[in-house]
């Protein structure tokens, strides 16, 4: 009897001792995985409103000396590459990403489509952060934020000529990105960030 109570209280003082252990350890594993959301929402604020401000101003300098028709060009070949540069310069992947897509590397993935259609659905400009297996990936809405936006993502017809229009379907010929208006939702900036 005195052997079966000292292996009884042997095994509670076990189970004690490893149940009372057990949350300490998950807490260092938790913590080791803890991100610092507002740290990581400025910096993607802060790339996504460079990429932007450099993808536009290229844009509207390409339409002010050739014209709409010029600047479809310069989207299909170089927008992407100066993503790419810029992708590098900050150190993580910078993509946009729309169900309307112009560019089909702009097509979202099965796992974007859910925060695409929870951020359509939204008025609010505010990010949205997901981590999981090392890496943070951010995400902004992109939003039709100037008339001059209209000239090659408007109504056809009325807000993009039919030159342009031409060029459009010649360089993308399953393009989805037309009939916006100002202020319309166009998709999301994508910044994805390997955990430090």
């Amino acid at each position: 009897m005195k052997k079966f109570l000292y292996n009884l209280a042997i095994s509670i003082f076990a189970i004690l001792f490893f149940a009372s252990c057990n949350p300490k350890q998950q807490q260092v594993n938790d913590y080791k995985y803890e991100i610092d959301t507002i740290a990581i929402i400025q910096r993607g604020d802060s790339i996504a409103n460079a990429v932007q401000q450099v993808l536009l101003a290229n844009v509207l300098q390409v339409s002010k000396s050739g014209g709409t028709v010029y600047a479809v060009t310069f989207c299909n070949e170089r927008a992407m590459s100066l993503t790419d540069s810029l992708s590098q310069k900050y150190n993580c992947l910078i993509e946009r990403i729309s169900q309307k897509y112009r560019n089909p590397a702009n097509k979202p993935g099965e796992s974007d489509e859910a925060v695409l259609l929870k951020m359509s659905s939204l008025a609010s400009a505010e990010p949205f952060l997901l981590s999981g297996n090392g890496i943070v990936t951010y995400y902004k809405p992109i939003r039709i934020a100037m008339p001059a936006c209209l000239n090659c993502h408007g109504i056809e017809g009325k807000d993009i000529s039919i030159p342009t229009l031409e060029a459009i379907r010649q360089k993308y010929p399953n393009d989805l990105a037309t009939g916006y208006k100002e202020g319309d939702f166009r998709g999301l900036w994508k910044i994805t960030f390997p955990e430090e």
